[in-house]
C-alpha cells in the first residue's frame, strides 16, 4: 500500500507509523522532508530560534557519559575550570543580547549545582540581574530538587535544559551508568511544576537504533517538553565512543524530519554537529522541519562566527517566505 505521508500535516503519528517512515529512500525520503516543512510552517511559523550558551564550568565531571570529553572518566585533554566569575558571565550574556540571541544558557560539568553552594549562588545572582535584560535566562546545571528549581525561578531563570539523550531503555547502555535516565526525567517535571520551560532532547549517533531516536521523540512529547535539541555525535578521541563512525546525512536529515511530524509545534534545534558533519547540507535540515539553532559554538567544540550564522538566518528566512 502506498504510504500517504502528506496525512501527517493534520494528524498525530503513531510510534509505529514513525517506525514505518524510519525506512523511506530515493523520491519518498524528499517528500517526508517537504511535509515536515510545511508541518514547521503551518505549527511554528517562520520564526527561527536562537540560543547562545556558555560553558560555565568546564571538565571534572564524575560522570561517565560516554559521549562527553568533559567526564573525569576520559582523557580528552579539554581545558578545565571552576565556574566562571559573576562578571565574566554577565559580560557573556550581553555579548548574547549583542548579537540578538533570543536566550542564553549557563552550562554547567557536573552532576548538579546544589543551593547553598557558593556555584549555585553565583548563578542565582547570574538570574536576577540578567532577567532584567532583553534575553530569556536558561540554565543546564545537572539533576537538580523542586526546591532549588523553584529558588532559581524566581530568581529569572525562565527555561531549564536536561537531555534524554536518547531512549529511557538505552540509556544505560550506550550514555551513563553513573545516574539514573529516570532522575533526568525527575528534573523535568520538577522544573516544569514550578513554571519553567523545558528543553529537552538528545544525541543521535551513538549506536542507538532507530527505535530509540523515535522513542525518546514520543518521551519528549509525553512530557510536554517546549524545545528539543538535536545534537550529532561528533566522536570525541579518548571517550568510548571517540571511534565511532558519523552519521550519514540522509539519515541526520530523515531524523529531524520525522522528529518535526512527531513534535508538530515544538521548537527542533539542530545543535551540535550541524556545522562539521552536516556541512554542505546544513541548510537542507531547515528545509526538513528544525526551527532553531544554537548560535557562538558550543562546549568544548568551536561553532563558527557569529555573523555568519545570522546571514544564513537571514537566507533562510527568505527561503522559508518565498
Amino acid at each position: 500500500m502506498e504510504l500517504n505521508i502528506r496525512k501527517y500535516i493534520d494528524e498525530e503519528i503513531t510510534k509505529e507509523e514513525a517506525l514505518e517512515l524510519c525506512q523511506l529512500k530515493g523520491s519518498k525520503l524528499l517528500e517526508l522532508f517537504n511535509v515536515a516543512n510545511e508541518v514547521r510552517e503551518k505549527y511554528c511559523g517562520n520564526k527561527i530560534e536562537t540560543c547562545t550558551i556558555t560553558n560555565a564550568k568546564s571538565g571534572k565531571c564524575s560522570e561517565d557519559c560516554k559521549f562527553c570529553a568533559q567526564s573525569e572518566k576520559y582523557n580528552t585533554c579539554i581545558e578545565t575550570y571552576p565556574l566562571k566569575d559573576l562578571e565574566v558571565l554577565e559580560n557573556e550574556c550581553k555579548e548574547a543580547i549583542a548579537h540578538n540571541s533570543d536566550r542564553f544558557a549557563i552550562v554547567t560539568s557536573g552532576k548538579g549545582i546544589q543551593k547553598g553552594t557558593k556555584d549555585y549562588e553565583t548563578i542565582k545572582k547570574f538570574a536576577e540581574d540578567m532577567s532584567k535584560e532583553n534575553i530569556e535566562i536558561c540554565c543546564s546545571i545537572g539533576l537538580l530538587n523542586e526546591d532549588e528549581l523553584k529558588t532559581l525561578k524566581e530568581a529569572g531563570v525562565v527555561r531549564f535544559h536536561s537531555n534524554l539523550q536518547t531512549s529511557i531503555k538505552a540509556y544505560k547502555d550506550i550514555v551513563a551508568t553513573t545516574h539514573n535516565v529516570l532522575d533526568r526525567v525527575e528534573t523535568i517535571k520538577a522544573a516544569q511544576k514550578v513554571g519553567m520551560k523545558v528543553c529537552c532532547g538528545g544525541i543521535i549517533g551513538m549506536g542507538e537504533t532507530w527505535e530509540d531516536r523515535i522513542d525518546m521523540a514520543f518521551t519528549c512529547k509525553e512530557l510536554g517538553v517546549d524545545a528539543i535539541p538535536l545534537n550529532i555525535l561528533n566522536p570525541i578521541k579518548g571517550t568510548p565512543h571517540g571511534d565511532r563512525e558519523v552519521l550519514s546525512v540522509d539519515e541526520i536529515l530523515k531524523t529531524i524530519a520525522i522528529y518535526r511530524l512527531i513534535l508538530k509545534d515544538k521548537n527542533i534545534k539542530v545543535v551540535a554537529g550541524r556545522e562539521s558533519i552536516l556541512k554542505d547540507f546544513m541548510g537542507s535540515a531547515f528545509l526538513a522541519g528544525a526551527n532553531g539553532l544554537m548560535i557562538g559554538g558550543y562546549l568544548t567544540i568551536k561553532g563558527r562566527s557569529v555573523e555568519d550564522d545570522f546571514k544564513f538566518i537571514e537566507n533562510l528566512k527568505k527561503i522559508w517566505k518565498s
